[in-house]
This record gives C-alpha cells, sequence and structure tokens, in this order.
C-alpha cells in the first residue's frame, strides 16, 4: 500500500492542511513555507518514539491536539484483510493523535471504523474507573431503545465492547465512520505493530552526518544493520557453534582439576593451616571450580570504506555529494533488514534463504534537498534515479518505492510532471496569528482543459495526455526555474526577454534579485501552456507578445487564442499594456525603437556591440547588459514610457 495523502493539523506552520502524493512528489517553495514541517509530519506518523516540544504546536496552542492523519491507497490483498473493519472502500485512513499532558506528550493510532453515534456514552464510561458502574448504566439505558433491543444482555464489563462492534457490524447502515479507541494497529514499539508489516519510511533529512551513520557504535546505522544482516546469520552458524563447544571443551579439559594439581594443592596446604587451629577435629577444605563460564567468542566489527577510482577512503573524508548518496545507501538496506527480521523467523536454513530474498512490500522514500552537494550533472542523474525508482522501472530494495522530496533546484522538476509538483506558500490566517501553510497543485488535465477553452473549444476535448507532447518543447532550464519565482514573465524569444531586464536594470530594477524569473517560451505559439500551467499553480504570470500586424504569415487566431486566455474580448491585432499582459501591434523592439528614437537606438546599440565586442547586431538585441546600457545611453534623448509602465505593473504584481 502507498500513500495518497496526508493531513495535518496544528503541526508547527501548518494549522489544516493537506498534501496528496504521486509515486513521486515534489514539494517546491520559498525557505520557511512548511515543506519540511509536511515531512517531519509525515516522519511523525511512522516513529515509534517521537519527540514533540511545545513550539511543534502551531502558535504553541497546546490545547489543540497535533493529528496526523495518512490515508493510503492500493492495499494488498493480506493488508485488506488484515484492516478490513478500517477499510472505506479501497483505501485505508489512520491518524496519530498527540496531546500535551502536563508537559508531556501522549500520543495513540485511531482508525475509523463504522460505529453508532449512540454507543459513545456507553464507550465513554467505559474509561471510568468505577468497576463499571457507568459503563452497565449507560449500556442498560441505550438497550432499553427500541432500535437496540437486539443488544445481548449485560454479563460482564470485558464483554460489552465485543457486544458493541456485533451489532455495528450487524446493522453498518445505521453507522457513521468515526475514530475509534486508539487500539489501532500501529507500527513496531506500538500496539500490535501490523502497519509495519506493509509500509516503511526513511527520511533523509538536509544536515545528517554520514560518519556517524558509517561507524560502528551503539544506536549507530551501521551497527544495527550488521547486527540484523550479518551478526545475526554468524551466531546461528553451524561452523562458529562447532568452534564455540570445541573451545569450550578444551578450555574445560585445561582447567579440569584432575589433570592440574594447582587447585588440589591449594586446598591441601589450607587444610593444614587450618588444621593448626582446630586441633583434634576432621576438618578438611575442598577447592572446586564452580561451573565453567561460557566463554564468549566476540563477533567481529565492521568498517566501512569507499573505494573511488580505486582508492579507499573512510565515508567521512568522500565528497559530500558521496557521502549522501551513502546515507541513502544504507538506510534503504537498514528498513530492509528490519522488515526481514519481523517478517521472518530464522529457526530453520530454508527461511534463512528465503529471508535473503525478501524484498519490502512498499517504501516511502522522503528527502530534504537532494540536490545538496551534487554537481549539476549528478543531479540530473539522481532525479532521473529518482523517478525511475517511484515507477517501477529500476528495482530497489522494495516491491514498491514512493518519493517524496523537497528541493531549490530546476533539475529536480519539469513542466512535463507538473502533477508531481505541490507548491507550498505562507499566507495569513488572523489578525496577531502566524502565517499558515497552503499547498497548492493541479494537474495536466486541467491545464489542458483551459487551453482547449482558449483554443475556441473546437470539437475534440483536449486532456492531459494529448497536451504532453505538446510540452516537450517548452522543457528548458528557464522554464523549470519558474516553479521556484515569486512573479513570471512570459516572453516570447530572448530578445524580449533582454529588453524587459535591460529597461529594468536602467529603472533601478534588478527582477531576479526580487524573485521575477522572465522566461523565454520559443515564440507566441509556446506562451499558453506556461501561462495555463503556472497561473493553476497560483503563481502571478504576466504574459507579452508581440501581435505581427504586417509581418510575413502573422495569424490573428495566435492572438485570439492568448486574449481568450487572458479572459479579454478577441479582437485580430491587439496593442495595449494591462494588469496581466502587454501586447504590441507589431513588435516589442520596433516600440523600443520609436519611442527612444530609431537613430539614437542604432547608433547606441553600435557604440555598444563596440564596447561588449558583439559585432553581430542579432546577438547583441538578446543581451540584457546590452539593452540596458543601451537605454542608460539613450536616457539623455528620450526613454520608452511603454516598457517602463511594463515594467512597473510587473513589479505591482509581487
Amino acid at each position: 500500500m502507498i500513500l495518497e495523502s496526508i493531513r495535518v493539523r496544528n503541526f508547527r506552520s501548518i494549522l489544516d492542511e493537506t498534501l496528496y502524493f504521486e509515486s513521486l512528489t515534489a514539494l517546491v517553495g520559498s525557505n520557511g513555507s512548511g515543506k519540511s514541517s509536511f515531512l517531519r509530519g509525515l516522519q511523525l506518523f511512522y516513529e515509534s518514539s517521537p519527540r514533540i516540544e511545545i513550539d511543534d504546536f502551531y502558535n504553541r496552542d497546546t490545547t489543540a491536539e497535533i493529528i496526523i492523519t495518512v490515508t493510503f491507497r492500493d492495499l494488498s490483498p493480506e493488508a485488506q484483510a488484515q484492516f478490513s473493519s478500517y477499510m472505506q472502500g479501497d483505501k485505508l485512513t489512520v491518524e496519530r493523535v498527540f496531546v500535551w499532558d502536563n508537559g508531556k506528550v501522549t500520543w495513540k493510532y485511531h482508525g475509523s471504523t463504522l460505529q453508532n453515534p449512540a454507543f459513545q456514552e456507553i464507550r465513554d464510561a467505559l474509561a471510568i474507573k468505577d468497576r463499571g458502574k457507568s459503563a452497565r448504566e449507560a449500556y442498560e439505558r441505550v438497550r432499553t431503545q427500541a432500535d437496540f433491543g437486539s443488544l445481548p444482555p449485560w454479563s460482564t464489563l470485558g464483554a460489552v465492547p465485543d457486544n458493541l462492534k456485533q451489532w455495528e457490524a450487524e446493522h453498518p447502515d445505521c453507522c457513521t465512520r468515526q475514530r475509534d479507541d486508539g487500539q489501532f494497529f500501529g507500527f513496531k514499539e506500538v500496539a500490535q505493530g501490523y502497519l509495519g508489516r506493509f509500509t516503511h519510511f526513511i527520511f533523509i533529512p538536509a544536515v545528517r552526518d554520514a560518519s556517524d551513520d558509517s561507524a560502528e557504535g551503539r544506536g549507530s546505522v551501521l551497527t544495527e544493520l550488521m547486527d540484523l544482516v550479518v551478526r545475526n546469520a554468524l551466531s546461528t552458524n553451524n561452523d562458529l557453534a562447532s568452534f564455540k563447544r570445541e573451545v569450550q571443551e578444551r578450555y574445560s579439559e585445561i582447567i579440569d582439576p584432575a589433570s592440574r594439581a594447582e587447585l588440589t594443592s591449594l586446598a591441601d596446604r589450607m587444610t593444614k593451616t587450618l588444621e593448626t587451629f582446630v586441633p583434634d577435629s576432621d576438618v578438611r577444605v575442598d577447592l572446586q571450580w564452580l561451573p565453567s563460564p561460557e566463554i564468549n567468542i566476540p563477533l567481529p566489527q565492521a568498517e566501512v570504506k569507499i573505494i573511488e577510482d580505486g582508492y579507499s577512503s573512510v565515508v567521512s573524508r568522500t565528497g559530500h555529494g558521496l557521502q549522501r548518496a551513502f546515507i541513502l545507501t544504507i538506510l534503504q538496506h537498514l528498513v530492509l533488514a528490519q522488515s526481514v527480521m519481523m517478517t521472518v523467523d530464522e529457526s530453520s536454513e530454508k527461511q534463512n534463504q528465503a529471508k535473503q530474498e525478501i524484498r519490502l512490500p512498499n517504501l516511502v522514500l522522503s528527502i530534504e534537498e537532494p540536490e545538496l552537494y551534487q554537481h549539476p550533472n549528478r543531479q540530473r542523474h539522481l532525479a532521473k534515479i529518482l523517478s525511475q525508482l517511484a515507477s517501477g522501472k529500476i528495482p530497489g530494495v522494495a516491491e514498491r518505492t514512493q518519493v517524496v522530496y523537497s528541493t531549490h533546484s530546476p533539475l529536480f522538476v519539469g513542466i512535463d510532471r507538473v502533477d508531481q509538483i505541490r507548491l507550498f506558500r505562507k499566507t495569513s490566517y488572523a489578525p496577531d496569528k502566524p502565517k499558515v501553510t497552503r499547498v497548492i497543485s493541479t494537474n495536466l488535465d486541467k491545464v489542458a482543459e483551459t487551453i482547449w477553452e482558449a483554443d475556441g473549444k473546437p470539437s475534440q476535448q483536449y486532456t492531459g495526455e494529448t497536451l504532453l507532447p505538446r510540452l516537450q518543447t517548452i522543457m528548458t532550464p528557464w522554464m523549470s526555474e519558474g516553479f521556484f519565482a515569486e512573479v513570471i514573465v512570459l516572453v516570447e524569444g530572448e530578445d524580449d526577454r533582454a529588453a524587459i531586464l535591460g529597461v529594468a536594470a536602467a529603472m533601478g530594477y534588478d527582477l531576479e534579485s526580487k524573485g521575477i524569473s522572465v522566461i523565454p517560451c520559443g515564440g507566441k505559439r509556446s506562451l499558453d501552456r506556461p501561462t495555463a500551467i503556472f497561473r493553476h499553480l497560483g503563481i502571478p504570470v504576466y504574459v507579452i507578445w508581440d501581435s505581427d500586424k504586417g509581418e510575413n504569415n502573422s495569424n490573428p487566431e495566435e492572438n485570439h487564442r492568448l486574449l481568450r486566455l487572458m479572459g479579454k474580448t478577441v479582437e485580430d491585432w491587439p496593442c495595449q499594456v494591462c494588469d496581466q499582459f502587454a501586447c504590441f501591434e507589431s513588435k516589442l523592439e520596433y516600440t523600443l525603437q520609436d519611442e527612444i528614437g530609431k537613430d539614437e537606438f542604432e547608433q547606441c546599440l553600435k557604440a555598444c556591440q563596440e564596447d561588449f565586442c558583439i559585432p553581430k547586431k542579432k546577438y547583441a538585441i538578446k543581451n540584457p547588459m546590452v539593452i540596458a546600457k543601451v537605454i542608460q545611453m539613450a536616457q539623455r534623448h528620450g526613454r520608452s514610457p511603454t516598457l517602463e509602465n511594463i515594467v512597473n505593473r510587473i513589479l505591482a504584481m509581487k
């Protein structure tokens, strides 16, 4: 079974928000937006001994419970049978509730079962320690009602829960789903640990010392892994057991008093001395060995070294990127070993052989910033590996691996994988209250519908599947950076990008430092898809295009499509500057030249080409530094009010 969603309440910056999962889920957002809080919330759900402090409660409000609610889907037949009474259709929902009680935190797992609301009075009374008096009174009160006459008569206090469950099983139509009494099957060391048979979790935080994991010591990952996989097998090895018996026997032979005189000789001498103190008595000193102690043959400890390019080194002396990869590796194998110990009895050789072949049923791999310490090429490779691992294209330690990571790297997201992206934002909640985390997501089907409407609703409805091939042409590093921007400006080409950045620089604004990304899309026909995608994710988007009036092969329908996307009235050759878009009757470059003065523009551009050693105009016009310099030089003769107006409107979106 895998994760479908996690709902977190009253934890850190998360007051009440739900995160939905895919096979691979990428969490994107600025620092402090709540990405790590969700990952930590997921860790709290799985941990056997979680640590909660007062600062973990939203606004330090300990009167409200921290509640982590996880919904699983795709349960195996075995899991469905195990949790049949808790299933909602084909899904399983489990809550872990944390309560602050006099400076300490207590917690319980809860499932949701079909219960009759009228029985809640009885269940509450069962918790009262009065030898069942309150429970019996409540039970009899309910039983006298006509609807519940089939309840068995009161017999013993212990029989009451079973009586209620039996009635609810026979009358499901009279029940609603409610939180159970906190006896849900949890993980290892929690209740009966049944959840741990079907789902496992690994969390790799942004900061973790690989040297601690790779050295033997109490509580270290390596020690636990060696104990479970290697030393446990050695302890049951026949050859080692035989050697231990031989050593024990030889040791007993060596110290046997019959073969050594030291013990009996000392006893005789002590007897003679004793006789001097108690003469004329039959007294002797008898010295015997206690039963031979069992000889403990210590099992070996391990040392981990990484051999890179033929050179062997301890893990702590390798590069940080390799250390992160090692942590990812050793933790997966530790979880696998722990799962094996839970499911396989080591009493037979056949089962020991089976143990070597076991793979985890499901693994949730959670990583904070997988790009840390990784060279860009390694980032691409790791992103590809995680994607293939989540899709089942490469084998892992589990039959199915679900991956969720937070990232600040464009190499770990893609516009073609928008279904996997979850955008995090902080929003105001109430006066004098901390901001709260919000999660925004979309999918390609929704985007496709928006584009279909912009195209005038042709007969064939667009879908995410039909849209996907059209995203390939706009899959650029610039486009991926858009997911991390606070405001996005979409333009047709690099020359338009240079013009906007150049005008902003001449006005004294660095757009990139303000979180504003100016992204060239490779032409007017490619503006619609990123506009729809980023807007569906709640990112403010400003769109700039040329209407191309009078240009060869110009098509007014392309302008119609973009105007519909902007929610504006259709016209063939629009020319306007609005709050969310700007379009030029012909070209942006011509507007810039007309407002500065064509001759002045050409002279300044030529001078900049010489200064920057860029002989060809077509390259110079695409360089933001050149355009900024041109505008600065030309300001003594004229400015570009249109482009300055556009820059001001872009800044106003932030």
